[in-house]
């Protein structure tokens, strides 16, 4: 068993509050790290508030390092509430990329995928409109103040993570089924 897998294993196991960095798109997580296999990671996240803030699912190519002591991130922890640190997180399937995308949808109804690979980051937020094993289209979501509906083709390949379950995802969520119902 290599080290990297030994100690991932242990952080899951363990539950252990960790700070997952990806120095190639400057961004960093808070979280626990709730399940992995050779290419992905899913990580319970919270903000730096300590709010509760979704799952991202990772490529672990992408993981540049994990932090997890010290006073920072021991503080982060103690004020995450209970009931959030406690909560539940529905299994994801890890198997592919178009499965992990098909269970976060199951699981939220919503889900951002970003294109990290590029000049600027691309994040889309929505709903599933239809997959396959190259595919995505998405029926995305507008920004707040716009609340408008577009549809858009991506290709899996060009997916470097997924996140579901986000407070502004959500938000954006309420906004569009209120919209939806008047």
């Amino acid at each position: 068993m290599s080290v990297e897998i030994k100690y991932l294993s242990k952080l899951r196991d363990d539950t252990t509050f960790v700070y997952i960095y990806t120095d190639s798109y400057s961004e960093a997580d808070y979280g626990f790290i709730i399940d992995f296999n050779e290419e992905f990671l899913v990580l319970k996240k919270f903000n730096e508030e300590s709010l509760f803030d979704g799952i991202s699912i990772l490529r672990r190519d992408n993981i540049t390092r994990i932090n997890w002591g010290g006073n920072d991130i021991e503080n982060t922890f103690k004020l995450i509430f209970k009931k959030e640190y406690e909560s539940e997180v529905k299994n994801i399937n890890l198997e592919s990329i178009e499965t992990i995308i098909k269970s976060a949808f199951d699981n939220f109804n919503h889900l951002t995928v970003r294109i990290q690979d590029i000049d600027s980051s691309v994040y889309i937020i929505g709903q599933l409109e239809d997959i396959d094993e190259e595919t995505l289209v998405i029926n995305a979501f507008g920004t707040k103040s716009t609340l408008d509906r577009s549809h858009l083709m991506v290709s899996l390949e060009n997916i470097t993570r997924v996140d579901a379950g986000g407070i502004y995802e959500r938000n954006l969520q309420i906004l569009f089924d209120k919209k939806a119902q008047s």
